[in-house]
């Protein structure tokens, strides 16, 4: 499994870049790159700067989700895999500005048992698939907001 942090702010961005701030993640987990920027007339949006790979599969850069004050969010995302029959899975976990967890966005169109996952199968090699997803927050956590942590794996 892979985490990356995305940080809603290009200033925090390139802290991270540079070292100023420190992504932990599980032992078994690799660390990807920071995500960032900024706020849209919608809400926060969250949009990955470099591709991330995982096993055969990677999602490419650009990918953004969007977290609005109603508790909605929606992702947009192209993503393939170099083997046919994979599926690129995604958790989002929000954080507050200091780094702590305050949930996970939940998949409101959930494909697998488990509800907060996010899953886009990906059948053939020679193909790039568009993921488009939409999930849901507690309201109440939208002014906290500082960060987002994808867990991925393929």
């Amino acid at each position: 499994m892979r985490l990356v942090l995305l940080a809603k702010s290009a200033a925090v961005a390139l802290a991270v870049l540079s070292g100023g701030l420190a992504v932990t993640a599980p032992a078994s987990a690799a660390t990807a790159g920071v995500v960032g920027p900024a706020s849209t007339q919608a809400g926060l949006a969250f949009t990955a700067p470099n591709d991330l790979h995982s096993g055969d599969c990677t999602l490419f850069h650009g990918a953004t989700w969007v977290l609005n004050p109603d508790g909605t969010a929606s992702f947009d995302g192209t993503v393939t895999s170099s083997d046919d029959h994979d599926a690129w899975l995604m958790w989002v976990h929000v954080l507050d500005r200091n780094g702590a967890e305050l949930g996970l966005v939940g998949n409101s169109f959930p494909n697998t048992p488990d509800p907060n996952e996010f899953a886009r199968n990906l059948p053939d090699s020679s193909l790039q698939y568009r993921f488009l997803a939409t999930g849901h927050f507690p309201s109440s956590w939208y002014g906290l907001i500082g960060y987002l942590r994808l867990e991925y794996r393929c």
